[in-house]
């Protein structure tokens, strides 16, 4: 690593011409695409203009540090177009609120066999790990994903729950975003600590093929979310309803900017397994989602769905009853009867 620093040293003291190379210009199609969804991202690691006049040695030492991880990233930020693509942890939250002061900014790129990956942000809300990631594939596809494994202080998270949605950038055919939330129950996550994410292989479809490149994209770095705690409130509840011999519990509700959740346990046995909303409404008139989006052993989750805009700030109330339909059997299509399944009940938020 000593010798990989004085190389980097090295090329920021290099002058090279820019004007002595191509410059690559999009076309019109092109622009049209990037135009209102692509935004310059000003905040570069290192500016190519200090990369030096002697470009036979630039070229070299570029390709030397290819061959390394560090090399990856250098190369990516350098060359890469997701460099120029500046898409939020809140854009793919999908959420309007101003989130940022409570995401830890990465903005890390690295390539691998043709795949350009940027960790943009990283949000940690007390027991789960949020981060988005934009990634660039070689090719036109219709829908891409990612194998990942997550350490947090040197240890690899096991046996989690995490949901997940993917989309694309604008009328990019080849740049998605991706948006991840991985449950870290049992991890104290109060102070600064050290996260690594590794990416294995990209996972593709076009059309009906499914098909992968291989690959390891891995990101390090140091992050804390005390400043989101310091603004989460935790409410007490006693509230369940029966889904034949299911038992649905909930026992708290959890809200801040970036997350508003229902957690709670269930309880029984059934060959069955069900899809379940919490629907309502806010004090103000306004329709509200939450949707149950994760299960593990006795504990669930129910998380905001905010397809309806984000809660507003000025709600004092949420009345919310609970609706279930019941997965098929075998893979096909989800039935959208969903049939109340218990009685209404309203929680009152501090303020």
């Amino acid at each position: 690593m000593k010798d990989s620093k004085n190389v980097y040293e090295l090329l920021n003291h290099i002058d090279i011409d820019l004007e002595d190379y191509d410059r690559e210009v999009l076309n019109d199609m092109e622009k049209r695409s990037l135009k209102n969804d692509f935004r310059k991202n000003g905040k570069q690691s290192f500016s190519l203009k200090k990369l030096g006049t002697i470009a036979a040695v630039a070229v070299l030492t570029i390709g030397l540090l290819s061959q390394t991880n560090f090399g990856k990233s250098v190369y990516a930020a350098a060359e890469s177009k997701v460099s120029e693509i500046s898409y939020s942890i809140g854009e793919a939250l999908g959420t309007k609120r101003n989130i940022e002061p409570y995401a830890n900014v990465v903005n890390q790129i690295v390539e691998d066999n043709g795949v350009e990956v940027k960790l943009n942000g990283v949000i940690i809300d007390k027991d789960e790990l949020i981060f988005s990631t934009i990634a660039n594939a070689t090719i036109p596809v219709d829908w891409v994903n990612f194998d990942y494994d997550i350490f947090i202080n040197g240890k690899r998270l096991t046996n989690y729950g995490a949901t997940g949605s993917s989309r694309r950038i604008g009328n990019s055919e080849t740049a998605f975003s991706h948006i991840y939330a991985v449950g870290t129950k049992g991890i104290d996550l109060k102070e600064n600590i050290d996260v690594k994410i590794v990416l294995n292989n990209l996972n593709y479809t076009i059309g009906t093929s499914k098909k992968r490149i291989k690959g390891k994209w891995e990101f390090e770095f140091m992050a804390s979310g005390s400043e989101l705690m310091a603004n989460s409130h935790t409410l007490p509840m006693d509230y369940s309803f029966n889904i034949g011999d299911l038992k649905y519990s909930l026992e708290e509700f959890r809200y801040n900017p970036v997350n508003q959740k229902f957690f709670g346990k269930v309880k029984g046995e059934s060959k069955d397994s069900y899809a379940i909303d919490l629907r309502g409404h806010d004090n103000l008139g306004n329709e509200v989602v939450f949707f149950l989006t994760s299960v593990s052993g006795e504990d669930l989750v129910f998380k905001y769905e905010n397809i309806h805009g984000d809660l507003s700030d000025e709600i004092t109330s949420v009345t919310l009853i609970p609706y279930a339909a019941k997965y098929p059997e075998q893979s096909g299509k989800m039935s959208d009867d969903y049939k109340q399944v218990g009685e209404e009940f309203t929680i009152s938020l501090k303020k």
